[in-house]
């Protein structure tokens, strides 16, 4: 993958400045989170409005004769909606990053959080790494968030799904929280299979990202609302 940016600057979204976050990541450049919960939203309402922000922003990234196979995908994750919300997804992004060769290469980034029995942390990560039978060799290590595992994996599709593409890559990691009873899995998904290092080493940035503390600097955090509790204290107690 290229990239003609030496620079970048980070957009903090909304849901970082909320009282109740207890987990915050990055995602890399030519990344645009798709607010799924938001799908089905009327268009002319503030949550439809975000949704239809997004695909315009999807759409800059995707040169003009690849849009219209790549808003079918997106009518495809559309569908995938109800059963994100199930896996307990948090995040959904879809990347565009130009290839080598000038064509253009498209990526779906996932982040879920399950609850699990209480567990140590590094025995978190690998019990929930090496459950998935058809993930290559597991590595575990330890992430500026704590221990973490990762695992990689080639998914072939059936002839049906798309026969121009017959698999996919599939990179996890496996993050406990502190409390050793909560799990986040940041998930990238590729059909090109071929360019799986540069997305390897996309992926691992972004789960080296993640934090279980507020990362923002001092000045944010001062803008953050004060819980129910902690106005009502400040209002009789100044």
């Amino acid at each position: 993958m290229t990239d003609d940016t030496d620079e970048f600057e980070y957009a903090i979204d909304g849901s970082a400045m909320e009282r109740g976050c207890d987990l915050w990541f990055a995602l890399a450049p030519g990344y645009v989170e798709v607010p799924f919960r938001d799908l089905f939203a009327d268009p002319e309402s503030p949550e439809g409005a975000r949704v239809v922000e997004a695909v315009n922003s999807l759409l800059e990234l995707v040169p003009p004769e690849q849009q219209s196979g790549f808003l079918e995908q997106l009518a495809e994750a559309r569908a995938l909606t109800s059963e994100m919300r199930r896996e307990g997804v948090v995040s959904f992004a879809i990347g565009a990053h130009e290839g080598d060769d000038g064509t253009m290469l498209e990526s779906v980034v996932l982040l879920a959080r399950r609850e699990i029995p209480w567990t140590p942390r590094k025995l978190a990560a690998a019990q929930a790494a090496t459950a998935r039978s058809n993930a290559l060799p597991v590595s575990v290590a330890d992430l500026p968030c704590g221990p973490g595992a990762f695992t990689e994996s080639l998914v072939e599709l059936p002839p049906q799904a798309d026969a121009r593409q017959r698999s996919l890559y599939e990179a996890t990691a496996y993050l406990p929280f502190p409390d050793g009873r909560n799990l986040a899995v940041l998930t990238l998904t590729t059909t090109a299979v071929d360019a799986r290092e540069h997305y390897r080493d996309v992926h691992r940035a972004m789960a080296e990202m993640v934090s279980f503390d507020n990362p923002l600097p001092e000045e944010f955090k001062a803008q953050i609302p004060a819980s129910e509790v902690e106005a009502s204290v400040r209002a009789v107690f100044g």
